[in-house]
């Protein structure tokens, strides 16, 4: 008969073959696990640019409806805004054309420099102040630093139903008319 000790160490033998086993596997789960993780993330993330895009199309539909046109690049490139050069701005206001510029940098760069009769509400305080933003169809063109912060707030204003919104491209650092200061 066996001793107690053998039995023992077979025993603890076939312990450690089952925990190494155990731990490959527990391995592979891990990253299978980690794996389906990331799919899920990817997949929620895609699922919220599909969303997001879906909405879009619906407000180029819903404009289109109202006989407003849309310029080509801005349903290729899924966007509820139109930009604009700094030379177009200029001509509009020099004719006198009814346009509504509304400066979204901070209160240092405005104080730098600014369109005069620009509105100025900062990026940061456009949700809150968007009852100062003129709805009556003006043609609205946002100007920042360099555009992409009046980009984001022409796109926040696409979202809420204005039309007509222009992003400046280039922004005030294309900008090559008269600035007023403070």
């Amino acid at each position: 008969m066996p001793s107690f000790a053998l039995i023992v160490a077979v025993v603890a033998v076939v312990a450690v073959v089952l925990a190494w086993a155990a731990r490959g596997r527990l391995r592979v789960l891990s990253e299978e696990l980690s794996s389906t993780r990331r799919e899920l993330l990817s997949s929620r993330s895609e699922e919220g640019d599909l969303a997001g895009e879906l909405k879009t199309l619906q407000r180029h539909v819903e404009l289109l409806a109202k006989g407003v046109a849309l310029d080509p690049l801005m349903v290729r490139e899924k966007r509820l805004y139109a930009n604009a050069n700094t030379l177009k701005l200029a001509q509009l206001l020099e004719s006198g054309s009814s346009v509504a510029v509304i400066d979204v940098r901070s209160a240092g760069e405005w104080g730098g420099g600014h369109i005069e009769g620009a509105l100025h509400i900062p990026v940061d305080e456009l949700e809150r102040r968007l009852s100062e933003v003129p709805r009556d169809g003006t043609p609205l063109y946002l100007i920042c630093a360099s555009g992409g912060r009046s980009a984001a707030a022409a796109d926040l204003l696409g979202q809420r139903g204005y039309l007509h919104v222009h992003n400046v491209e280039g922004g005030m650092q294309a900008w090559r008319g008269a600035a007023v200061q403070g």
